[in-house]
């Protein structure tokens, strides 16, 4: 692409989305869904509505601007000071947040004017596989066990959005699900949200309901009782994980329609007051998010998604603990593939035979560590 183009697509990138190019991340893929089909465009990385969106400037080689909304950011519903900012409720329901990989459903339109299915991580335009995680690969496979799912959005004149969670595709929650997907909401082209209740599901699995609150209830007392229902069913586990819930999100419906949505996680997940800061549970959270969709975890390529959250004093002022965390996720990365390494070498399966292959790999593994190796081993297939 000659500077003159590539000043163009920039030109229609930022008039589609309304932000300075400072917001926008280019993008050259293939799309695996559509006989990979060359899309290219820029994809937003602002923290508000338009978080994860893209801004398509070409499909295969011709130009086709067009604009594709996504799953938002979340945001608290309270400020730096603690005060609380929720919109007038005419009606709220809670679903619970469930800990994984946020998949996109959304339909782009080509050259000929057809309209085609695809799929997309929260910062990356389409689905891949990495050393991170089959993304692709389980995606595929949810596919194929919930076939309905690619008619969601000529069902609900909307886009989709979904996550992928259990115990194959771990972040912070353990679930005793070995690879499960929920649709989330639908997402229409003028940013409105579409709640759970008012989709048509196709029994495609959603997030679970955690409960209902009407105008005249009081939001901030709600959202303290929340907080501590959650708490109470989260435990530690020997990993650094825990076992429970990660949170619960808010769909508060205006009197005049409008749904905005809001996040509640409980102490154990996440230090929810500004006030308590950055810490280290929030910064390995955000490390998995972030190799979701790039290849190298550093503290300057991590900085953008901190910066989301947190004051830049306050991310520099940790920065020693942000670099142990960083190192952290990288060792238990480079762990499980140690593990995945010895297990293919054996041949055999640890769901045949549990005992030959744990004293198998005794001999590459401490004692200290055949826990950790035999519930990596579990969740492979």
């Amino acid at each position: 692409m000659t500077a003159e183009a590539d000043a163009q697509s920039v030109s229609i990138a930022t008039e589609l989305i309304g932000l300075d190019a400072k917001w926008l991340q280019p993008f050259d893929v293939e799309d695996p869904f559509n006989n990979n089909l060359r899309l290219r465009g820029f994809l937003c990385q602002k923290p508000d509505h338009r978080y994860g969106a893209l801004a398509i400037t070409h499909v295969g080689e011709a130009e086709m601007p067009q604009l594709i909304l996504a799953t938002p950011k979340l945001h608290y519903p309270f400020g730096k000071d603690g005060s609380f900012h929720f919109p007038p409720i005419k009606r709220l329901h809670l679903y619970e947040k469930l800990d994984g990989t946020n998949v996109f459903a959304y339909h782009y339109q080509d050259v000929e004017g057809r309209r085609r299915l695809t799929y997309k991580l929260r910062l990356a335009p389409t689905l891949r596989n990495s050393r991170w995680g089959a993304f692709l690969d389980m995606w595929q496979e949810l596919l194929r066990r919930h076939p309905r799912i690619p008619q969601l959005i000529e069902a609900n004149d909307c886009h989709i959005s979904f996550e992928i969670y259990g115990a194959r595709n771990t972040h912070l929650v353990v679930y005793e699900q070995d690879l499960a997907v929920a649709a989330l909401f639908g997402a229409r082209r003028d940013a409105s949200v579409v709640p759970l209740h008012k989709l048509n599901l196709l029994d495609v699995p959603s997030a679970p309901l955690f409960g209902e609150m009407v105008a005249g209830e009081d939001p901030v007392a709600k959202y303290a009782e929340i907080r501590g229902q959650m708490e109470k069913r989260n435990r530690p586990t020997e990993d650094d994980k825990l076992t429970g819930i990660e949170g619960t999100v808010w769909y508060v419906e205006e009197p005049e329609g409008r749904v905005s949505l809001w996040k509640c996680k409980p102490e154990s997940v996440e230090a929810i007051h500004w006030a308590l800061g950055i810490n280290k549970m929030a910064v390995i959270a955000t490390c998995w998010n972030f190799l979701e969709t790039s290849e190298h975890l550093s503290y300057e390529t991590l900085l953008p998604l901190l910066a989301e959250d947190y004051e830049p004093r306050d991310i520099e002022a940790f920065r020693p603990h942000i670099e142990e965390c960083i190192g952290h996720v990288k060792r238990e990365f480079e762990f499980k593939e140690r593990v995945a390494e010895a297990y293919d070498r054996l041949g055999a399966s640890i769901h045949a035979d549990k005992a030959a292959v744990m004293r198998a790999l005794s001999k590459d593994f401490p004692r200290g560590e055949m826990k950790k190796v035999y519930a990596i081993l579990v969740a492979k297939r």
